[in-house]
């Protein structure tokens, strides 16, 4: 059964949505990584002396690295995502047009 215009429009709308969320989550790990998990791994740093508290500081640095790693990818995904759905929605819409002029 062929898409409407309303399905094919709602369907981009709910891309472009979870697009969105895609990208608020991103940015609130990068936000994380870069804030808050930082200045906990400096007053660690600052107040904790020795080979274990060198060996945390190091993983506590790769775990923010690890996060922001994935606050990119997530970035990209949704990137991507919008590419996709407007790449849908132009086709759907396309198909919608020449299936109408054929009635």
């Amino acid at each position: 059964m062929a898409k409407t215009v309303d399905t094919i429009e709602m369907d981009f709308r709910n891309a472009k949505r979870q697009a969105d969320e895609l990208e608020q989550i991103a940015q609130n790990l990068k936000t994380l990584s870069e804030g808050r998990a930082q200045t906990c791994l400096f007053e660690v740093a600052a107040s904790w002396k020795g080979e274990n508290a060198s060996a945390f500081c190091k993983k506590g640095a790769a775990a923010c690295s690890h996060i922001q790693n994935s606050a990119n990818d997530l970035k990209n995904a949704a990137d991507t995502l919008r590419r996709i759905a407007a790449n849908l929605y132009e086709a759907e819409m396309k198909n919608y047009e020449t299936a109408r002029n054929r009635e």
